[in-house]
């Protein structure tokens, strides 16, 4: 036999892995996208990036350390020095691991010249026209040299947030950011970089809202900021960028809960902290880092990825922003805590906030800063990063990718190169849907997914997804018999399919979920769903198109109504559409292959006829209208061998007939369609390395499968096939599993290999890599007297090699697609690759009714028993695991798959009125693995006015009761459902919520009621959603018993416990009444009116040590609690009042304080707020007393 060698280059690649240097300088730095809580690659790896603020500014630059290195708009000295840190701390060599910048776009560059900030950074000097120049001459060159050290970029705009922001401000801060994000995301440059993220703003500070008020941490500022931020988010999407978008939060990008209640909205959202030793009151030790990192992060790290824009630290804060030092892990100190708790939370990148911090002085030939002292943030970091560059980074994108997208605005057909036979689509608000159906493949149905009808994506295989209310059945292993319809209905998904002899229909709200499967009573030929006049109809048939009502459970109510009579032709791959108000069928004439359209004002008919194609090569046409009103077809265009390839072409109306008129080739370039924005090519995938608990869903089973006989968990990371039946040949084989052979539009070969362990394969045992259709041919291995040898099938027709000494072996399948031949190869150590048989010619059996695919199989001849393990399938020409996937790898086990049980905290929750905590869904594994599923589980709300779940925060929004009732599924089996109450109260009087020490320590017990404050401290309730009692006339307190010690029942309008409060004297009284509508505080000695619509603080204030014994506090629209204010105070002039007049002093409400005092002395030691000081014979008076608070 005739060997010649296959050389894979693939040595270079290999070397690449093996050394971290080669893996940084010049690094892939493929599209990152956002999946869950994480930032990941194409590959799924999870990715945590690391690096450091560049600021190309001569002050930034050297300036504030004395070392000015250039001066003015020196562009050239700018990227000149901003550059060759770059290089730096890019140079493993040198020790570094940089993986990213975070760039500043300064205002330096975009400042009008001569005129002056009104603070800091501000954007009242801003120059459109000076940031549109330096964007390209200063901050893109910056860019474009960082990419090509193998860095991402992180782009922020010029300058700083104003100290306050709002949806209107002073500044217009909104609409500034909205300039500027739109001029960046519009650039043609920026938008083809993967490699480009934008922060879209620098450390907000405080939030105005609607009415004036400034806060920074309630749910109403956080709102505001989803207000200014969405627009800008939306703004960057439509114009077609698509990379991930990082959020700032308040506080100077420290307060990020309310984004858990109220997250912005979209793909690849990601939420921007800063972190400073000296934030959060001080986190300069592990317990008070904790607990400052759970509160105001860890609820949208939860869900979504974080960057940390900026940190550092250093001792007494010399050369650093951060007074702090590196300490120990769960200790003293910042630095180590920091990196325990990011680490753990597992979902942050961070980068220092400028090259001070890593370089001495910021010379690209210095030192470590600092002089290297551990304890400040330049040494820890260094170490760190090569820590880091062993995980968590990017992996290059495969270079085999099946796309028809040019990048450029233009397509070119196929838009996809592999066979979807008849597909199907319809648009959903912004996603359209493929589904094609093939014959004699288990499960067959594949639903793709794509935002633009040219970059499509496997969406799921609804067979595997199917769930019968009767429970029977095992529907993924249904075959359907080649034609598929999907339609949507007022919020429904609806697919109908046939099998053999069966009819089918699948329904789901959410189309990557659950779908319910119906079998029918009646088989319907061709069958469409169809939705008219309130009812369900079913179109069908081949020689007569029919109409017939089905009723709510899809039963056939009455008989079959004839539409379209019979032609001289068969009707085939039926579509039904409504198109402004009129009703059009469209079907194929079998005899001709033509494309014929029917049209009606009537589902009933009369029909008249058109050609809608006449092309020979088209199987099918479906129809569908994009966002902005274009139309076009989606083509079936038949390659046989390599199957039915999905195509594009514009339909044009004519007369109210649509048409497609194929002029020119169809596989020509063309505009793609205009679906309002744009969006990065995408490709279908097709390599696996089996680490998943399920198949992808490019794999589909032929013919006939044992689900007993092959695993993803016997061996994790590996594809078991057991040998099931004896039998001899592949095509009574069980477990064949294939995947479709694609096309590259620059490439004419489609490579196929898999790695195999043979080790436990039994005489007669034959496996391998195959090329299924009618003809077929394969190259595997067949053990033949207890000796492994190469084999070659070509249909029947056998050629055995020499044995194979080696545990595993590589096998491959190049198809030529211009000829419509394969070629076969083995390989002992994934580099020398040496062809095996004759070149195979590709044949089509239109029986079968697929196309040519790549399948692994593994028969028994003789005994069954054996088994192979497929370490990896793929399409690229140089393939290596490590190359491309996280090569610390622990696999699933079934255990960790199966749900046990569900928990939750309590059966009964009890939370105030305006405040907000996380659910905890505790799911209990049978490998007792323990996992907060709140944001994955079904949760069904009997009360959604009370309470709101969302991102797993469960919200208090009134008043009330609510039954909540979660339903989870493990992943593999089990489901469980728990039921548990929330009783929401304004005011509740429990260890847990009522908070004593608001202002220094003090205690409550719940069982007497008894609140001892602090020395003049206060304790009660704070609200973080803020608590809105403008619906109520009265708050009442109700004490046990008289208190003393001076306390005051107080009410506070802002989220500061030293802002200046709404405050009633208790004084002697057992119950008291505040009158919502009117409480009044004094602010700079002037009146102000709390509006009871936000209040975040509510409680006792006393000089300490005396107990207060409250017994009740609730809100009430009764008038049993309304007090007449004497003489409609607020009304009256003010009467003449000496010093000597004997008065008496009233609370706002018309309590009585104090009774036949001086006029001097009525309101000595008595709290700021209003009150009512006079007396029957000479009147009332209000009187404004400021505030003396402790």
């Amino acid at each position: 036999m005739k060997k010649c060698l296959l050389r894979i280059a693939l040595l270079a690649v290999l070397i690449m892995v093996g050394n971290q240097a080669l893996a940084w300088v010049g690094m892939p730095t493929p599209g990152l996208h956002v999946d869950g809580r994480y930032l990941k690659d194409p590959h799924g790896n999870i990715v945590n990036l690391h690096g450091v603020g560049i600021t190309p500014s001569p002050w930034f630059n050297g300036g504030h350390v004395g070392e000015w290195r250039w001066h003015d708009f020196d562009v050239e000295g700018a990227l000149a020095y901003n550059n060759s840190v770059i290089d730096v701390l890019s140079d493993p060599s040198k020790g570094w691991y940089m993986s990213y910048i975070r760039l500043h776009m300064d205002p330096h560059w975009t400042n009008a010249p001569g005129c002056t900030p009104d603070a800091h950074e501000l954007p009242n000097c801003f120059d459109v026209d000076r940031f549109i120049k330096y964007l390209d001459e200063v901050y893109i060159p910056l860019a474009e040299h960082a990419i090509s050290r193998g860095l991402y970029v992180v782009m922020r705009p010029p300058g700083v947030s104003p100290h306050v922001i709002g949806v209107e401000d002073e500044y217009n801060y909104a609409e500034y950011l909205m300039t500027v994000w739109d001029i960046v995301s519009s650039h043609p440059w920026i938008q083809k970089q993967e490699e480009i993220m934008f922060e879209l703003a620098n450390e907000p500070v405080q939030i105005r809202l609607a009415d004036g008020s400034v806060g920074a941490n309630t749910q109403p500022h956080f709102d505001v900021l989803v207000e200014i931020f969405q627009p800008i988010v939306d703004r960057i999407r439509e114009n077609g960028f698509h990379n991930v978008l990082w959020i700032p939060g308040s506080g100077y990008q420290s307060h990020y809960k309310g984004f858990a209640v109220n997250p912005i909205q979209g793909d690849n959202i990601g939420y921007a902290v800063h972190i400073y030793p000296g934030y959060w009151g001080g986190v300069r030790n592990y317990e008070r880092f904790r607990q400052a990192w759970d509160e105001n992060v860890k609820p949208v790290a939860d869900f979504a990825p974080i960057i940390i824009t900026e940190i550092d630290w250093a001792p007494d804060g010399v050369g650093a922003w951060g007074d702090g030092i590196t300490g120990v892990a769960g200790g003293e100190g910042f630095g180590a805590n920091f990196k325990k708790i990011t680490d753990e939370s597992g979902n942050v990148s961070w980068n220092l906030l400028m090259v001070e911090n890593l370089l001495e002085r910021g010379d690209p030939d210095g030192g470590i800063a600092y002089g290297g002292n551990p304890e400040a943030c330049g040494y820890p970091t260094f170490h760190w990063w090569q820590e880091y560059a062993g995980y968590e980074y990017p992996r290059p994108h495969f270079e085999n990718r099946s796309i028809s997208d040019n990048g450029n605005g233009t397509f070119r057909n196929p838009v996809i190169h592999g066979d979807f036979p008849n597909a199907d689509v319809i648009l959903v608000d912004d996603k359209y849907y493929m589904l094609s159906s093939s014959k004699n493949i288990l499960g067959g149905l594949s639903l793709l997914k794509s935002k633009d009808l040219v970059n499509w994506e496997y969406a799921v295989n609804p067979l595997q997804r199917a769930e019968s209310a009767h429970g029977e059945g095992f529907y993924s292993d249904l075959i359907p018999n080649g034609l598929s319809r999907i339609s949507f209905h007022e919020g429904v998904f609806y697919i109908v399919f046939n099998t053999h002899n069966n009819t089918y229909v699948l329904s789901s709200e959410n189309p990557e979920g659950i779908w319910s499967i119906d079998e029918l009573d009646t088989y319907y030929d061709n069958p469409v769903l169809m939705f008219a006049d309130g009812k369900k109809y079913m179109i069908h048939g081949a020689g007569d198109i029919m109409l017939r009502e089905l009723n709510e459970d899809f039963e056939a109510v009455g008989s079959n109504e004839v539409i379209i009579g019979f032609r001289d032709y068969d009707f085939y791959g039926t579509r039904a559409y409504v198109f402004d108000g009129q009703y059009f069928i469209t079907s194929g004439n079998v005899s001709t292959g033509s494309q014929i359209v029917f049209r009606a004002d009537e589902l009933t008919g009369p029909y008249e006829e058109s050609v809608l194609l006449d092309h020979a090569l088209i199987n099918s046409v479906a129809i569908v209208k994009t966002q902005t009103g274009q139309w076009w077809s989606l083509l079936s265009y038949n390659h046989e061998e390599l199957g039915q390839l999905p195509s594009l072409y514009r339909l044009e109306w004519d007369d109210g007939w649509p048409s497609v008129r194929i002029v020119s080739d169809i596989m020509g370039n063309m505009q793609k369609p205009n679906v309002g924005m744009s969006f990065f090519p995408t490709a279908l995938s097709t390599n696996d390395n089996f680490r998943y608990y399920q198949l992808g869903a490019q794999w589909n089973w032929y013919n006939n499968v044992n689900h007993s006989n092959w695993s993803l968990f016997e061996r994790p990371g590996y594809l078991r096939i057991h040998t099931g039946n004896v039998v001899d040949n592949i095509g009574n084989a069980e477990n064949v599993l294939t995947q479709r052979v694609l096309g590259f539009k620059d490439n004419d070969k489609s490579y196929a290999t898999i790695r195999m362990d043979i080790s436990e394969m039994l005489e007669g045992d034959v496996a391998g890599l195959s090329i299924l259709q009618n003809p077929y041919a394969f190259i595997g291995v067949m053990v033949e007297n207890d000796e492994p040898k190469i084999i070659y099938n070509n249909n029947g027709t056998i050629d055995i090699g020499s044995e194979i000494s080696e545990a595993y072996i590589y096998l491959r399948i190049i198809v030529n697609r211009d000829v419509k031949k394969a070629a076969f190869y083995y390989s002992l150590d994934n580099e020398d690759y040496m062809p095996f048989g004759i070149d195979f010619e590709l044949g089509f059996d239109e029986n079968l009714s697929f196309a040519n695919r790549f399948a692994i199989f593994n028969y028994a001849t003789i005994e069954e028993g054996g088994f192979v393990d497929i370490d990896w399938f793929s399409t690229e020409e140089a393939f290596d695991e490590d190359m491309f996937y996280d090569p610390n790898f622990v696999g699933y086990t079934e255990d960790q798959l199966i749900l046990e049980s569900l928990s939750v905290e309590s059966s009964n929750i009890t939370m105030m009125t305006g405040s907000s905590k996380a659910l905890n869904v505790n799911a209990l594994y049978r490998d007792g693995r323990v996992e907060n599923v709140a944001r994955r589980a079904d949760i069904q709300n009997s009360a959604p006015d009370v309470v709101r779940i969302v991102n797993g925060q469960i919200v208090a929004l009134k008043d009330g009761f609510a039954n909540i009732s979660v339903t989870f599924s493990g992943e593999l089996a089990g489901t469980e459902t728990i039921q548990f109450d929330i009783n929401v109260t304004t005011f509740p009087l429990t260890n847990e919520l009522f908070n004593p020490s608001i202002w220094e320590d003090g205690t409550f017990n719940e069982e007497t009621g008894a609140l001892i404050t602090g020395p003049w401290g206060f304790g009660g309730w704070t609200y973080d959603q803020g608590l809105d009692l403008s619906d109520y006339k009265y708050l009442v307190v109700k004490l046990k018993q008289p208190t003393s010690g001076g306390a005051s029942f107080r009410i506070f309008n802002e989220t500061s416990y030293w802002s200046t409060p709404f405050a009633y004297e208790v004084g002697s009284a057992t119950e008291f009444v505040v009158p919502l509508q009117h409480m009044y505080k004094v602010v700079d000695g002037q009146q102000v009116k709390l509006d009871p619509k936000a209040l975040y603080i509510i409680g006792f204030w006393s000089h300490g040590g005396i107990p207060i014994y409250i017994d009740d506090v609730f809100v009430s629209n009764s008038d049993e609690y309304y007090v007449d204010i004497p003489n409609s105070i607020s009304e009256m002039d003010k009467p003449v009042l000496s010093d000597d007049d004997i008065v008496d002093v009233y609370s706002i409400s018309g309590v009585l304080i104090r009774s036949s005092i001086y006029r001097r002395d009525a309101v000595n030691g008595l709290p700021g707020g209003i009150y009512i000081i006079g007396n029957a014979q000479k009147g009332y008076q209000r009187e404004l007393v400021n505030s003396n608070r402790f």
